[in-house]
């Protein structure tokens, strides 16, 4: 068959195929989707079935994960919205594509191993680059958040690619495993310190906490490991003051937020200096750095003073799509000012500029500092805590997105809604909840194992449990420290979002699986 064909089959092309896999990851979903095909034309065209039934038929833990693909096919019985149920199943062939064409093939040798983790990284930091000229404004392409500074796929699923290349390099670097030349070694160990900042310039809180929890879990595996006690203690310590110093930052950050500065709510003004009166609103216990939202408001004052100063009416949207006059008196709080003409007079035209473009706090103007994200985070949840609405706050909407799929799982738990209807079952959910959500952000539950739950029931869970960590246990991968990065890395990606219902984030999940356990001899215990 290959002499019929020898423009088109290579002897390398499997691996290249791979490397081109690595680098569309971060880059190009489009490209993407044609390496998937190239993949499997490839295995077509190498042909040689029997060598290739060989390789996978008495291999268990192969069998066993393709089960994570598996019962989305048995789960149909119980579907009613096939149309939506095969859409999905069309995005979950990945779990079955990449472990049945890598695990029949030819295993790669350390040096195409390490060759792919580095391709894979180099394209990390290449679409980091991008971002990064984004977020410094060396290009026209319009941001309305930092959301949008990744062009490529979710700023969350970038980040998780930023951990992987991370973990990678310093396992090329500090590994004995992989040879690399001093050059190498200054070039892998610069690549790390600049992903390591990039991922704190995106700002995703998700891969910043998988970050700090996979570098202290390996750190500490590798502390345990050192037999000399003085270097062994010295990084234990290191560890120990890095939590202790994490956790007095969180705190002293919650405690700066709930430092309110103190009234006397029967000394409070009634006029503003040109003698209109002030709205006072006590019951309102939202506050900006400290000050109560709801003092000292003149609407009077603000709509005359506000229309002067801006194009943007004071009862329009700003260029979030929030209501102007909401986010000018949620800036002029927390800049400490009254909610009338003077205080309007003391913003800088930069203070007009950040209020139209949908900032209601002048901390968040620092875009390269975290603090603002952590405060967000604290005050998302201070105000959905005092009752308020969560929509637009991706925080609190998780909450009510997790509220609205604990519904379902109660009324599902032994057998789920099936595969397709997860959609419907939230749709109907979000009525009975009567969710203060609208409709465009009634989504998913944005955690992986509860969606596995509510749309497979408890035999379902229990399948993709067995699925993912069977071949973990049966081959000894978790003493590898690179995959158990990648493990990790994926693992708490589930909490917080439905990796594997994204094509970026089930390829993720499916290559680097399948690449590891299957695809090389370096991590696997002979059976």
């Amino acid at each position: 068959m290959q002499k019929l064909i020898p423009f088109i089959y290579k002897k390398h092309s499997y691996y290249w195929i791979l490397i081109l896999t690595a680098i569309c990851l971060p880059l190009s979903k489009f490209a993407l989707s044609i390496t998937m095909i190239l993949l499997l034309a490839n295995w077509i065209l190498e042909w040689d079935w029997k060598s290739k039934w060989n390789r996978i038929k008495f291999y268990k833990p192969l069998w066993v994960f393709t089960l994570l693909f598996g019962i989305h096919l048995i789960w149909l019985v119980n579907t009613e919205n096939t149309s939506y149920a095969y859409k999905d199943i069309g995005n979950k062939v990945i779990l079955l594509l990449y472990p049945l064409v890598i695990g029949s093939s030819d295993k790669i040798s350390s040096k195409q191993l390490k060759n792919i983790l580095v391709w894979f990284s180099v394209a990390v930091i290449v679409s980091s680059f991008i971002s990064a000229g984004i977020l410094f404004e060396f290009t026209s392409y319009r941001v309305d958040s930092l959301r949008d500074i990744s062009p490529f796929m979710s700023h969350i699923r970038l980040s998780l690619l930023v951990n992987m290349a991370i973990f990678s390099l310093a396992y090329i670097l500090f590994s004995k495993q992989f040879y690399s030349s001093k050059t190498e070694n200054v070039l892998v160990g610069s690549g790390i310190v600049w992903l390591i900042v990039f991922l704190f310039l995106l700002k995703s809180f998700t891969g910043i906490l998988i970050f700090i929890i996979v570098s202290l879990i390996l750190s500490s595996l590798v502390s345990a490991k050192i037999k000399e006690l003085v270097p062994r203690l010295f990084v234990q310590v290191f560890i120990i003051t890095i939590v202790l110093l994490i956790a007095s930052y969180s705190t002293h950050t919650i405690s700066r937020f709930y430092t309110i500065q103190k009234i006397d709510l029967s000394l409070l003004d009634e006029f503003t200096v040109n003698g209109n009166k002030y709205e006072h609103h006590t019951y309102n216990k939202q506050i900006e750095n400290g000050n109560y939202t709801g003092l000292y408001v003149c609407k009077e004052e603000l709509e005359k003073e506000w229309n002067k100063r801006s194009e943007l009416d004071y009862y329009g949207k700003d260029y979030k799509g929030q209501d102007v006059r909401i986010t000018l008196i949620r800036y002029l709080t927390s800049k400490g000012l009254r909610k009338d003409s003077l205080g309007i007079s003391k913003l800088s035209d930069r203070d007009i500029k950040n209020i139209e473009s949908g900032l209601a706090n002048y901390i968040y103007e620092n875009k390269y500092a975290i603090y603002p994200k952590i405060y967000q985070i604290i005050w998302e949840l201070d105000v959905y805590k005092k009752g308020g609405n969560p929509t637009g706050n991706s925080v609190t909407q998780r909450i009510e997105y997790l509220k609205t799929a604990k519904g379902i799982i109660n009324d599902n738990f032994w057998f789920g809604v099936g595969t397709g209807d997860v959609k419907n079952a939230f749709d109907k959910q979000y009525e009975i909840n009567n969710s203060r959500l609208p409709e465009n952000k009634r989504l998913r539950a944005h955690n992986q194992y509860i969606t596995f739950l509510l749309t497979f029931g408890i035999f379902g869970f229990i399948v993709f449990i067995v699925s993912i960590f069977y071949p973990v246990i049966k081959l000894d991968t978790y003493k590898n420290y690179l995959f158990l990065a990648f493990l990790l890395i994926a693992l708490l990606s589930f909490m917080n979002e439905d990796t594997l219902e994204t094509q970026i984030g089930v390829t993720f999940f499916s290559y680097f699986y399948s690449l590891f356990l299957f695809g090389n001899n370096l991590m696997i215990k002979k059976e």
